[in-house]
């Protein structure tokens, strides 16, 4: 990023406007991003002052700044004006200058996830606005795809919150939804907020107040952890509402436990808790008592004293055995004074955890700052002094570990007791290999001490074979080599080797710190192997070279002054230049330094790689890579497993300046390399930067300049289009497209798995690619193959045109022959339906079908057949909202209410307007519940689980089912006659659905007769385009065949953008 982009950044968060404007005349680019893809309108639309911020909003977009563009997490800049922002004007304006409302980010997030975090008072006019705006249903937003909205809602700390979820319910939202851990707003509410009103409102809106989570844990536990200063009163709310005090979760917490875990421990809830009856005796299922929970995560004297005083069992054990006190030590943020209060009120100290740990152990370990007055409390008690866990450590081996400043006294305290320093542990080592392995400032004084109690100081661990010296250069502090010194001088061995081979030199040059380079001077002098190889044959130089340090030039340049063998390969084949070339930070100085003191520069590793290619992976500097080439490095390597050459990588590498990245792929086209060589997977250069999220137009047309291959494929039959309409970065990506349809690539091309451009674009929502490759006669239909039915159902997309002739049949009580389904109920009502819609419900299962049709006429009355005909067709039992669906997604008509669908004897479905909206309002719940349990039971019987009644629920159900009918060749078919020799098969109940508009004209069917039409004299081509636009709302007019419309045209629409309602 160059200064121009910082100050442009850097401008806009301090909301200088002049600044802005000054920094985009002198050249600084409006698009660029941040490292984590921010540009200067997420900055802008962070700031929180209306004024300021709307006139650099309206300035930055004025100079073509990208409106949706999207940070690392795929938040766009209205994500952030919906958080921050105190201006419903500033998300107006946004929307209106065509940014995305139903963007989503990584994590899921709508724009209403963000306004729900916005504390100024005007969040409740934007949620409102947001909401009249969205396309897609509140109900099916999902933060990571499982947690309904009202409850990500539900857990914001928004003053307007209750706002917020009333205007939900008014718009049909239920509030005792469960996710899939079955916590419901009220769990949530319990615990975040802070509002009696809240949990009030959603009682009366019929919330169940005593529901469970998956782990039995009710919304009195949820409040318990609550740290908000009105917790007592919700918990007072929920208890005096007959809630259960004692209710135990899955794992035996009761809401006292709960309680004593809160993060921020109130003694006024406790004392209300065990006041009303809660059970100090219960424990959990690891036996914690209320006792051992507040030891373990709270510091309250007060909390212990009051149930210490109400009797709690002081010794209760846990099942490790543990008692409160072991809970208080392992707690780092335990005072003095509860320690003492436990050990005064008689608390057990000599007691042994199941992993044979004593307090003492954990006292050791303890960063108090009076733990060594406790430690010299419990010796005095009694507590043994060379107690053993079960891994064989001592009290001394915590306190070895112990990185708190106070340890030292502690060590010298425990050895003036007799505490033994020469004991081995299970992996064989002593304190000396924990306090070199936990080296501070101290270190030296406890490290002199222990080693003048003459351990073995050259003992090897078990698991790593590591001696006290290998763990010293391993952990590196300030006083490192005064340590390391003492340690020699006091025998230990310069040479000794890990189970990886690495000697002390090794491990100084791979953990490097500011004094490395005297430490590794010290070593040398005394005499360690400078070309000693590890495992995997790497000598210090490797090291020094893969792991960067400040002054790594002086290290290397002092290593090979002493010998060091340059060439020196690892088992990989790699020489230290390779190393090197994979260190992201490492400077054109050392690589000079390297190549002019011998080293090879075509050396190939066994990946085939040579430093070269390392260089262009990591995105070393321009310079770096000149300085390879001019130097003779090979140009046209490829790597061996992947086949990629220098070129397909630099295109791979996401590049903070692009012209950087240009300036390289440019300089190595110059240099020869083959432009259009291909990866393991064919792809070409062009391919690669396509595939980039940082995509640049202005290198995809060098590319194409200098003759790539435009239309070259990859494996998988991939063209740079299709890549291109999968990229994220959509701002650039629709430039890019432009410009490869300019330059002729195949728009039409598809790929192995028979996707082309257009259906990728449809697959990602991409209305403004879809525009722009319909424009450019991308192909929409494949008559012979149905193509573009079988796609969109596929694909899951919601068709607009069938909605609406679904429609049409639910609202028509015309049979048009195809009321050839008589269901009779026991007391002998009798329903003519379409037999062809139920057998898709059905799955095409006729059995399931005749069972339903047995079950109808042997058990059920009018009223219970109905109720179930009415879910075939509509996919709704929940019949207080079926009224608002109809309405609001099904009919055009927005002033009329229906009433349940009504079926006679003689008539198909019939949808009557007789019950007015306040009628619907004033449904009786019992009832609608009475009415779903009927449908329920019924399908119950026939074997259908609770799965399949959910499957076929709601709008998807029915689109899902109402598809089938495309597919289904084998049924129901008509043809229409074009000549003597060809014909067109259709699906007969489409056409007649979709022929209302053209009786007399076209499709004038004939009921009964089934009778066939000849349109001879018009064209095969001509009567294509006419079933094509039956089925798909879509006409595509040639100038040959234009005037064979004449007597059609007012029927068509004419407009381009007609398709789009077809895919949205």
């Amino acid at each position: 990023m160059n200064s121009l982009q910082k100050e442009l950044f850097n401008a806009c968060e301090k909301q200088s406007l002049e600044n802005i404007q000054s920094l985009i005349e002198k050249g600084a680019d409006v698009n660029s991003v941040t490292l984590f893809h921010e540009t200067a309108l997420h900055f802008a639309c962070k700031n929180q002052n209306p004024k300021t911020s709307f006139e650099i909003i309206k300035y930055l977009i004025e100079k073509g700044i990208s409106i949706n563009s999207k940070t690392e997490e795929d938040e766009t800049p209205l994500h952030f004006a919906c958080q921050f922002q105190n201006s419903l004007e500033i998300v107006k304006y946004l929307v209106e200058k065509g940014a995305h409302v139903n963007a989503k980010t990584a994590y899921n997030e709508t724009t209403l996830h963000f306004v729900c975090q916005n504390q100024n008072p005007v969040s409740f006019d934007i949620f409102k606005f947001l909401f009249e705006n969205e396309v897609e249903k509140i109900r099916n937003y999902r933060y990571f795809e499982e947690e309904p909205f009202i409850h990500f809602l539900c857990q914001q700390t928004n003053p307007k919150t209750l706002e917020f979820i009333k205007f939900l319910v008014e718009k049909g939202e239920h509030v005792d939804i469960g996710n899939e851990e079955d916590e419901t707003p009220l769990h949530f509410v319990c615990e975040f907020q802070n509002s009696i009103e809240i949990i009030e409102y959603l009682v009366e809106n019929g919330i169940d107040i005593n529901s469970k989570t998956i782990d039995n844990e009710t919304a009195l536990h949820f409040a318990c952890l609550n740290q908000n200063t009105n917790s007592l009163e919700i918990i007072k709310y929920l208890i005096e509402n007959g809630m259960d005090i004692n209710s135990k979760t899955t794992y035996n917490e009761t809401p006292l436990h709960f309680a004593c875990r809160n993060q921020n421990p109130s003694i006024e809830t406790i004392k209300y808790l065990i006041e009303k009856g809660a059970d100090l005796k219960a424990k959990t299922k690891q036996k914690e008592t209320a006792l051992h929970i507040t030891c373990k995560y709270q510091n309250s004297l007060e909390i212990v004293e009051y149930l210490v005083g109400k009797g709690i069992v002081i010794n209760a054990k846990t099942n490790e055995n543990d008692t409160a006190l072991h809970c208080a030590f392992e707690n780092q943020n335990t005072s003095f004074d509860i320690i003492k209060y436990l050990i005064e009120k008689k608390a057990k100290i000599k007691i042994i955890n199941n992993r044979k740990e004593t307090v003492l152990h954990y006292a050791c370990g303890d960063h108090n700052q009076k733990s060594l007055d406790i430690i010299k409390l419990l010796i005095k008690k009694g507590c043994k002094i060379n107690a053993k866990t079960e891994g064989g450590e001592t009290p001394l081996y915590f306190a070895c570990q112990n990185p708190s400043p106070h340890s030292s006294d502690v060590i010298k305290f425990l050895i003036e007791k007799k505490a033994k320093v020469n004991i081995k542990n299970e992996s064989q080592e002593t304190p000396l290999h924990f306090a070199c392995q936990h080296q501070k400032q101290n270190s030296l004084q406890t490290i002199k001490l222990l080693i003048s109690k003459k351990p073995e100081i050259n003992l090897a661990s078990a698991s790593e074979k590591s001696t006290a010296l290998h763990l010293v250069c391993r952990f590196q502090k300030e006083n490192t080599l005064e340590i390391i010194k003492f340690m020699i001088e006091n025998g230990s061995v310069l040479n000794c080797e890990n189970k990886n081979k690495e000697t002390p030199l090794h491990l100084v040059c791979r953990f490097q710190k500011e004094n490395t380079l005297e430490i590794i001077k010290y070593l040398i002098e005394k005499g360690i192997n400078i070309n000693s190889k590890t495992k995997y044959n790497e000598t210090a130089l490797h090291l020094v070279c893969r792991y960067q340090n400040h002054n790594i030039l002086e290290i290397i340049k002092y290593l090979i002054e002493k010998g060091i063998d340059i060439n020196s390969k690892t088992i990989h084949e790699e020489n230290p230049l390779n190393f090197a070339c994979n260190n992201r930070n490492i400077s054109i100085e050392i690589i000079k330094y390297l190549i002019e003191n011998g080293i090879d520069i075509n050396s190939k590793t066994n990946w085939n790689e040579n430093p070269l290619i390392s260089a262009c992976q990591n995105q070393l500097p321009f310079e770096v890579i000149k300085y390879f080439i001019e130097k003779g490095a090979n140009i046209n390597i490829h790597s061996k497993t992947a086949k990629e050459s220098l070129l397909h990588l630099i295109c791979r590498n996401e590049y903070e300046k692009k012209q950087i990245k240009f300036e390289i792929i440019k300089y190595l086209i110059e240099k020869g390399i083959d432009i259009n060589s291909k990866t393991e997977y064919n792809e070409t250069a062009l391919h690669i930067e396509c595939k980039n999220r940082n995509i640049s137009i202005g290198i995809i047309k060098y590319l194409i300049e200098n003759e790539i291959d435009i239309n070259s494929k990859t494996t998988y039959n991939e063209t740079a289009l299709h890549i291109a309409c999968k990229n994220k970065n959509e701002n650039i990506s629709i430039q890019v497209i432009k410009y490869l349809i300019e330059k002729g690539i195949d728009i039409n091309s598809k790929t192995k798995y028979n996707e082309t451009a257009l259906s990728i674009s449809v697959k990602n929502k991409n209305k403004e690619l879809i525009k722009l490759l319909l424009m450019n006669d991308a192909n929409i239909f494949d008559l012979k193959q149905n193509q573009i039915t079988k796609q969109i159902i596929e694909i899951g997309m919601k068709i607009y045109s069938i909605n609406q002739d679904l429609n049409n049949l639910l609202k028509s009580n015309e049979d048009n022959n195809f009321s050839n389904l008589q269901i009779q109920s026991n007391d002998g009502f009798k329903f003519n339906v379409h037999k062809l819609i139920l057998l898709t419900r059905f799955d095409n299962n006729e059995t399931d079908l005749n069972k339903f049709i047995n079950i109808c006429q042997s058990k059920k009355t009018k009223e219970e057949v109905e109720l179930s005909l009415n879910f075939l067709y509509s996919g709704f039992y929940d019949f207080q909202q079926i009224y608002q669906k109809l309405n609001s997604e099904y009919f055009e008509d927005q002033s009329k209410n229906y009433s349940d669908y009504d079926y006679d004897s003689d008539s198909d479905v019939i949808i009557s307007e007789k019950i007015s909206e306040k009628n619907i309002q004033n449904k009786n719940e019992e009832k609608m519940k009475e009415k779903e349990n009927k449908i329920t039971k019924l399908f119950k019987e026939i074997g259908f689980d609770s799965n399949w009644i959910e499957s076929k629920k709601g709008r998807k159900g029915i689109i899902k089912d109402l598809s089938k009918l495309y597919k289904q060749n084998e049924t129901k078919d008509f043809t229409i006659i074009i000549s003597k020799e060809k014909g067109i098969k259709v699906h007969k109940l489409i056409l007649i659905l979709r022929s209302e508009l053209f009786k007399g004209m076209f499709l004038n069917v004939q009921d009964s007769s089934n009778q066939v039409h000849d349109y001879s004299q018009k064209s095969f081509k001509t009567i294509q385009q006419l079933i094509y636009f039956l089925y798909h709302d879509k006409f595509e007019f040639e100038n040959e065949i234009n005037e064979e419309f004449s007597d059609l045209k007012d029927y068509f629409q004419l407009n381009q953008n007609s398709i789009i309602d077809f895919y949205y």
